[in-house]
């Protein structure tokens, strides 16, 4: 058996090795305890980083989305337009045909008149002449002038 000296520097060296294994283990856990707190701090960062990415995408589909209204708008007022001016010019060249109509009836009409007077004016002429013809005695005006 070992003598009660012996014991205790076995037991001394015992403590020792357990005093420098704890050291160690301590070190150890406060560099884990560093690692994981950089681990953390990281995750939060890029946690941070990831919502901020997010807030971005989301101000940047906004700002689109107001774009493409304004274009929407620009081209609906364009449109607008473009058809009030199509309807003016439609509406100008039908007022012109109606004008252009009107005075091709008023020029048929005045011709028309015209070809009645004609009408009335040689009516009347036929008139006079069976008159005449009817109430004259036509030989006895002929052996005037002949004869």
């Amino acid at each position: 058996m070992a003598s009660p000296e012996q014991d205790c520097i076995d037991i001394k060296v015992d403590v020792g090795i357990l005093k420098n294994q704890v050291s160690m283990l301590t070190q150890l856990c406060n560099k884990m305890d560093a690692v994981i707190d950089k681990l953390m701090d990281n995750q939060s960062k890029m946690s941070d980083d990831i919502y901020d990415d997010m807030e971005k995408k989301k101000q940047d589909t906004v700002a689109d989305i107001k774009e493409l209204h304004s274009r929407i708008t620009t081209v609906d007022r364009n449109l607008s337009d473009k058809i009030e001016l199509t309807e003016r010019r439609i509406m100008d060249e039908i007022k012109s045909l109606r004008t252009d109509i009107a005075e091709h009836n008023q020029k048929e009409d005045n011709e028309l008149k015209k070809i009645l007077e004609w009408k009335w004016m040689a009516a009347g002429g036929i008139i006079v002449i069976a008159w005449i013809l009817s109430h004259v005695n036509i030989e006895s005006i002929l052996g005037k002038v002949f004869g």
